[in-house]
């Protein structure tokens, strides 16, 4: 009978054991779904600081070098609608849309300026021009979150990787393509290392519509006429776009102009303008236009290959061995993973 006693005793302690035990798995379930959302503080190009859901999985992203920054970063499952510039500007499409389907089928929103559409996807947070302030004033009183972003060097170009790093998980990736970028500008600059500083050429930067809309010191034309081993003509100007007169251009004389991708303008207008034949650029043939608007894109890491562009125009000696091709080949798969077509 006793032996019974202990048995039964044993049983019931074994059973009141598997009950507790399951009490507290119940337990840590239970904690792990009330668990609270993560957030993360940045502090954007206004000096705002922004706190948003960490990682944010609802992004909409109004500027185009955002959305390239988060494909960069392997965020693109996290972006719920983009600007109407990426649609319309059609070599810039015609490659976003062999990184996303959505772009390439035309289901991933574009809704630029509809505060009342962005408002209705309940975003963890909107990415936009900082400049763009009476928007965010808008979007900010009815409670979304907004992180303003300005570009005007290519410090700031770090800046906003850094940010777009944080918000959306990816910390680590944007420090691999930080680190990939500044490694590949070395490489350039130990090129031109062997340049004396007093013979390195004068540069304008040339951002159109019109042939004297140039880049003054406060900018990224700037950046990358200093990067390439020159001088900007206008640095004088502290500003980031400015209408130069022509005596200006004149006075300034350069030996190089370099253009943004447009449109409406091309080193023809200027070898047939009888107002520039005098400037030593348009005399040494040396007016020379970025290729593309996707890979030469001044307002994100691609800038590496306008640099390796320009640089290879100044000074064709020193880098008779960059293949611009290879090298924009090789930037694209680092940056994106995707062979383009």
């Amino acid at each position: 009978m006793k032996k019974t006693k202990k048995i039964i005793a044993l049983i019931t302690t074994i059973c009141m054991s598997a009950v507790l035990f399951a009490a507290c798995q119940k337990g840590k379930i239970e904690n792990t779904s009330s668990k609270k959302s993560e957030t993360v503080k940045v502090t954007d190009s206004r000096g705002k600081e922004v706190e948003v859901n960490y990682p944010a999985k609802k992004i909409v992203c109004l500027l185009n070098s955002g959305l390239n920054d988060l494909y960069m970063l392997g965020a693109k499952d996290q972006v719920i609608a983009i600007d109407k510039w990426t649609y319309d500007t059609k070599e810039v499409y015609d490659l976003t849309a062999q990184i996303d389907e959505r772009v390439k089928n035309k289901t991933l929103p574009a809704i630029d300026k509809n505060i009342e559409d962005i408002v209705g996807m309940k975003p963890d947070v909107v990415v936009m021009w900082a400049g763009q302030k009476d928007d965010i004033k808008t979007l900010e009183d009815k409670g979304v979150k907004v992180i303003g972003i300005q570009v005007d060097n290519f410090d700031q170009v770090y800046t906003k990787m850094d940010i777009l790093g944080k918000i959306s998980g990816k910390e680590k990736r944007a420090s691999e393509i930080i680190d990939y970028t500044k490694k590949e500008l070395q490489n350039i600059d130990d090129k031109l290392k062997s340049v004396d500083e007093a013979k390195k050429p004068s540069a304008m930067f040339v951002w159109g519509p019109t042939k004297l809309d140039i880049a003054g010191s406060n900018s990224t034309g700037d950046s990358i006429i200093k990067m390439s081993g020159a001088k900007n003509s206008a640095a004088d100007i502290k500003e980031e776009h400015i209408v130069a007169k022509m005596e200006d251009v004149i006075k300034w004389n350069p030996e190089a102009i370099l253009m943004w991708n447009i449109n409406d303008l091309n080193p023809e207008d200027y070898f047939k303008d009888s107002q520039w034949s005098n400037i030593k650029a348009v005399k040494d043939k040396k007016v020379v236009e970025l290729p593309h608007p996707f890979y030469c894109d001044l307002w994100t890491v691609k800038y590496v290959y306008s640099v390796n562009f320009m640089a290879k125009t100044l000074y064709p000696d020193l880098f008779k061995d960059t293949d611009l091709e290879k090298s924009k080949t090789d930037m694209l798969k680092k940056l994106y993973n995707v062979d383009f077509k």
